[in-house]
Parts: structure tokens; C-alpha cells; sequence
């Protein structure tokens, strides 16, 4: 009977947390219980880690596929161009007048522009999944994410999970593929209370946070060396703002809270890490130049995207959190408490899950610039107060998301949908 061979399927056309928390489960599950095989899309670089771990790996949606379209001449414009036209047309503007007529239109988009590409998904993945014979599919993102892996375990038959990283909306199609789920994982109470609403299934759910690798934190360096590297002396005090340069992050609340403490901190400075994704360049390239009118073109550092983070984090006396729209579960923070750096955070979604105010660090209203400079002023001059909090933040680290808990917590689930 044992193991049981859980399939993992991961879509995502690039690297972000959910397949680094992938990659954490998988390498943690009890092989002697459980067979893990894992299906990514073609390219995406964690394959030779899940490899290394001698995980049997398969891919879907090959890159050189894609060039081949795109070298290939064309007579016709795409589907998604010829839709883009459709939609803005009389007809559709007259027919969305009505609700059944907005129905209509989005009906007629999903078929032109998303279903062939699901559809071939949904196939390529049925024949990995008849050749794999799972257990259990474990899809590891939302129902809009997993809408191929969805549709292809109930062709085959097979019991299929989704693990909710985001708080993300569903359509009417997501509604009705979801109730072929057994259930979700959510990473945080705020990603259930979400989902609930969402309508579709919406249970069984199991809420398990993320967790960290507490050895991965044994090895950082010190402070000291940490500032060397970006030129900041140990007089300095420092304060961080980690994530992807994208306006629902709020990089500008920090930017603006910094501004209000200039006067009063002449040795304040800012290090704001993390790169701008394809399509929020302008917001990054806004964020400098709000930095400079604000006088701090000398105080506030732009690392850049950072695959080294967790080294950083030791130059930081504050780590803040600044997000605008509730938090998933804000995988920076519970790094930050790890790290023994002093953190406050935006109290919306998970937020006030992972930290007690006044007690592991501090929340304030999410986008309240203000409220965030007064926060910070008040750690800055409480040096005390801060290493009460960070000893706190640690101790709650270690009871509560570590990669261990992390696993056991999945395993349980497994446990009850198995037996």
C-alpha cells in the first residue's frame, strides 16, 4: 500500500514563492509514505533541483514550440488579437448592455482566446497522469492556475487538491471545474475567509502555513559585513522593504514615510529589494523619481532583483512591510523574524496572523505613510524594545512555520484524504 504517489503539478511560467514552498514540501516528504513525481512547465528552472532530490520530473508546453509559432508566418492575426477586436466592437458594446449579454461575451472570450491552450494541457496532462497512476494531484496554485491540471484529474479520474497561495478571483467556469476538487490547502486563515466567498466548492479546507529552513539562517552574515557591502556604516540605521517593485507592494508608502523621518534621523537610510516584473517597469522607474523629489536620492538604495535576500536582511534594523491590498500570507516577514530583524507590517489579509502588535513587532494600517513613519520613528528610537520583539518574533518562528511544521501539516492532510 505505502507509498502512495502523490503527483505535483506547478504551471507557473516563472519562479516565484510557490515553487520555492513546492520545492520546500517536496524535499521534506516522508518518502517511506509517500512517491512524489512532479510536472512542471518546460523551462522552468527549479527542474534540476526537483531532480536532484531524485524526483521523476516531467514537462509540458515546451519553449521551442512557442518560438516555432512565433517565427511562423501568419495570414490571419492570432486569436487573441482577432478577440481584442471583437470585443470592442458595436455588437459586443450593445450586447454587454444586458447581464446575459456580458455573459455572452466573456463566454465567447474564454472559447476563443483560453480554450484551445487549456484544452491541450489538459490533454498533455492526462497522458502523464495515466502513465503516473496517482494517488492523489496535488495542484499547487489557485483554481484559476489549475484549471488544466483540474480538468485532466477528472477525466482520469484521479482525487485532485488545490494548494490556494493567493487570494485570486474565480469565473464562472472556475466555479463549476472547482467542484471536482476534494479540497484546498490555504496558507493562511485570510486565504480561506477569501476563498469562501468565492463561490464553487469551497470546502474542505486546511489551513498550513509556510515555513522556513531555520539551518538556511545559521550561515548569514553579520550585521557589520552584511552593510559593507552596500557602503552602510554601523552608525547608520537602516530600514528594508523587501518585494517584487509592483504599486499593490506599496514601495511608495515606504518611500513617503521615509521622507517624513529624514529631519529627524540624519543617518536614516533605505534599502528597497526587489525588481519590477514585465509590465510594472513604470511604477519602478516611479518609485526613483518620487525618491529624488522627496530629497532622498542619497538615502535610499535600489538593490535591484535579489536572489541572495535572506543576506541582506541582516544590514536592516527594521524590515517593512508595506502592501496596500491584504497579504496572502507575507512569506518576507516570518525571513525578517527568522533573521532577528525588527518587522512591521501592513495589517491586512495574513498580516496580524503572523505578527502580535506590540509584542513580535508592529502593524499599521495598510497604506497609511503617516502611520508607517511613526511606527518607524518608535523602533528606531527603542532599540530595547526592539530586541524584546525580534526574540519574541523568533520564538514564534520556530513554534510555528518551520518547513517541519510545514510538511507534517500536508502529510495530515494527505492522511485524511487517503484513508
Amino acid at each position: 500500500m505505502w507509498p502512495r504517489r502523490i503527483l505535483y503539478v506547478d504551471l507557473a511560467p516563472a519562479v516565484g514563492g510557490s515553487i520555492i514552498s513546492l520545492y520546500q514540501l517536496v524535499k521534506g516528504l516522508d518518502r517511506e509514505r509517500y512517491a512524489p513525481w512532479v510536472i512542471l512547465r518546460a523551462g522552468n528552472p527549479y527542474e534540476s533541483r526537483f531532480r536532484q532530490l531524485g524526483v521523476p520530473v516531467m514537462t509540458i508546453g515546451g519553449p521551442s514550440e512557442a518560438e516555432g509559432l512565433a517565427r511562423a508566418p501568419r495570414v490571419d492575426p492570432p486569436r487573441g488579437e482577432r478577440w481584442a477586436g471583437l470585443r470592442h466592437s458595436r455588437l459586443a458594446s450593445w450586447l454587454k448592455r444586458a447581464s446575459f449579454g456580458e455573459r455572452l461575451v466573456h463566454g465567447v472570450g474564454f472559447l476563443l482566446r483560453t480554450w484551445p491552450d487549456l484544452r491541450r494541457e489538459a490533454h498533455e496532462l492526462y497522458g502523464h497522469i495515466r502513465a503516473i497512476r496517482p494517488d492523489l494531484m496535488h495542484l499547487n496554485d489557485v483554481v484559476c492556475v489549475s484549471r488544466a491540471g483540474i480538468m485532466a484529474a477528472r477525466r482520469a479520474r484521479v482525487p485532485a487538491i488545490c494548494h490556494l497561495r493567493a487570494m485570486a478571483w474565480r469565473t464562472a467556469f472556475d466555479r463549476r471545474i472547482s467542484r471536482y476538487l476534494c479540497g484546498y490547502i490555504c496558507i493562511s486563515q485570510a486565504v480561506d475567509a477569501h476563498q469562501r466567498g468565492l463561490g464553487g466548492r469551497t470546502g474542505p479546507s486546511w489551513i498550513v502555513y509556510n515555513g522556513l529552513d531555520l539551518a538556511e539562517f545559521s550561515t548569514l552574515p553579520s550585521s557589520a559585513e552584511a552593510r559593507a557591502a552596500w557602503g552602510l556604516g554601523p552608525q547608520d540605521q537602516v530600514v528594508g522593504c523587501v518585494g517584487r517593485l509592483v504599486a499593490w507592494k506599496g514601495q511608495e508608502v515606504f518611500i513617503r514615510a521615509l521622507a517624513m523621518l529624514s529631519a529627524d534621523f540624519p543617518r536614516l537610510r533605505g534599502l528597497i529589494v526587489g525588481g519590477p516584473e514585465a509590465g510594472s517597469r513604470g511604477y519602478a522607474q516611479g518609485l526613483q523619481t518620487l525618491a529624488e523629489e522627496l530629497g532622498l536620492r542619497e538615502r535610499v538604495t535600489f538593490t535591484g532583483f535579489r536572489a541572495d535576500v535572506l543576506r541582506l536582511l541582516p544590514a536592516m534594523d527594521v524590515l517593512a512591510h508595506t502592501s496596500t491590498a491584504p497579504e496572502p500570507f507575507g512569506r518576507v516577514l516570518i525571513e525578517g523574524m527568522a533573521a532577528g530583524v525588527a518587522v512591521i507590517g501592513a495589517s491586512a489579509g495574513a498580516v496580524p496572523e503572523i505578527i502580535k502588535d506590540g509584542v513580535t513587532g508592529r502593524t499599521v494600517p495598510p497604506g497609511d505613510s503617516r502611520a508607517l513613519a511613526e511606527a518607524l520613528a518608535y523602533a528606531l528610537e527603542h532599540p530595547g524594545e526592539r530586541e524584546r520583539w525580534c526574540r519574541a518574533a523568533r520564538e514564534v518562528v520556530e513554534r510555528r512555520f518551520t518547513t517541519d511544521a510545514y510538511v507534517q501539516g500536508v502529510q495530515r492532510v494527505y492522511e485524511e484524504l487517503l484513508t
